[in-house]
């Protein structure tokens, strides 16, 4: 008899969401020719706020569509337990000892007793946040739309699609259109930055603003230094090897702006301003870092997340090093959490590794047309959920996966869902956990 587990729980229901969104995207209602696989791929991306698209969201589907990939991306980037919140409200409903340790899992949840509290707080701060953003997106639509109506739709989904690191527009280029622009660039990408943090994080500063708590937490102070030197440190790398390439034609506060957004993106949300192929191939790989790295835990966006950034890369020091301990900000990192972190920094490369050489395989005829390159960073853009592409050969607004044969679909598919669960959470959802009775004798292995 198969045991429940949190991780099958959330597993499963992921499941459930992406198989009922892709049943509804075929509808005619929701849209024209939309096969299986790609209402299933379009369904996935948006349950896993990823943003990879294999048909064109403005002219493919219909407000039905539509409606229904935002709501799945609202669902996705809340968290479906969040979103139960509201009806346990409504219904007077306490969450039982098995949804309190969803919770806990899914949203990297420890040390916190109210879990409803939690949940009710994450939908609160999530629609005051989106709201907002719809608000600066309405008046940065200004000169591009007449009708009120259309200005309010696509603010209030380009809104939800940001703050959630989703990456879907309901324009056909995205958000190329606005390279020019100041408002739209730096109202998305502080909202990526926020949704990214991780609701965690998010609640531990507004207690702290509060003064409900004197000190941000560990978790917190780490998340955010990291969130700083990433942005940083992409925005000057950036703007330094493109300045006299892909954004030599702009004004200096527009290569300002667009080398901060260019930064901030990969952090698992798919927005471009510039046509991925005119990077140099030095900018792409520092694009494909940052999408491995992705956000941080317990937000919207995927990655091995910045936490597990920051503990492997002080291990690696702290052994270089000869320390004995991991430690950082003067505190010391549990063996346990320093073993988890580079597991999961390890079976994550290992996954990536994997299904690129499957890719190169299955997609032979692509490799050889548009090179190795751009498989690689649709890989790594599946699994930092954020859906940036270097583009369709046969339809520019769509991304590469557009062009794979449908099992490459498939693993693109398969990448999304691990990289919104976690390796780790999708291993322990399939596989039955076990505990040691016994230990071995020390072996003696020579290393180096």
């Amino acid at each position: 008899m198969i045991k429940w587990s949190p991780f099958r729980s959330i597993l499963l229901t992921y499941l459930f969401f992406i198989l009922f969104g892709s049943i509804l995207l075929r509808l005619p209602i929701a849209g024209r020719d939309i096969s299986f696989i790609d209402s299933l791929f379009t369904s996935t991306s948006a349950m896993c706020v990823t943003g990879l698209i294999v048909k064109d969201t403005a002219l493919d589907f219909t407000f039905f569509g539509k409606a229904v990939i935002l709501s799945l991306i609202q669902i996705g980037g809340m968290g479906y337990m969040a979103i139960a919140s509201l009806f346990m409200t409504v219904f007077a409903i306490r969450p039982d000892k098995r949804q309190n340790i969803v919770v806990q899992q899914g949203f990297a949840l420890f040390g916190r007793g109210n879990t409803l509290k939690f949940l009710r707080t994450v939908v609160l701060v999530t629609f005051i946040v989106e709201m907002i953003g719809a608000f600066f997106f309405f008046l940065g639509f200004n000169k591009s739309f007449v009708n009120n109506d259309d200005r309010i739709l696509h603010a209030i989904f380009h809104s939800v699609s940001a703050f959630c690191n989703a990456g879907f527009s309901s324009f056909s280029d995205n958000l190329m259109g606005f390279t020019n622009s100041l408002l739209i660039p730096l109202v998305t990408a502080f909202l990526l930055i926020f949704g990214g943090l991780g609701f965690i994080v998010i609640i531990d500063i507004i207690d702290f603003l509060r003064r409900e708590k004197k000190y941000l937490s560990e978790h917190s102070r780490i998340v955010l230094y990291m969130t700083m030197l990433l942005i940083i440190f992409g925005t000057l790398s950036i703007f330094i090897l493109e300045y006299g390439n892909a954004i030599s034609p702009y004004k200096m506060i527009s290569k300002i702006v667009i080398s901060f957004f260019t930064a901030v993106t990969p952090r698992t949300a798919g927005f471009t301003l510039l046509d991925l192929n005119k990077l140099l191939p030095t900018t792409i790989l520092i694009l494909i870092l940052f999408m491995f790295i992705g956000a941080s835990p317990g937000g919207t966006g995927g990655g091995i997340k910045t936490t597990t950034f920051t503990i492997t890369l002080v291990f690696f020091i702290s052994k270089i090093r000869g320390m004995k301990s991991v430690n950082i900000q003067k505190r010391q990192i549990p063996e346990e959490q320093v073993n988890k972190a580079l597991t999961l920094f390890l079976i994550s490369l290992i996954l990536i590794s994997i299904i690129i050489s499957i890719l190169s395989f299955t997609e032979r005829e692509l490799v050889k047309e548009r090179g190795f390159l751009p498989i690689v960073f649709e890989e790594f853009s599946a699994f930092g959920t954020v859906g940036l592409s270097m583009g369709s050969l046969k339809n520019g607004n769509l991304s590469l996966s557009y062009d794979f044969t449908n099992f490459g679909k498939i693993l693109i598919i398969i990448t999304m869902l691990t990289g919104r669960i976690g390796p780790l959470s999708l291993l322990a959802a399939v596989f039955e956990r076990r505990s040691e009775s016994f230990q071995y004798p020390p072996a003696r292995v020579q290393i180096g």
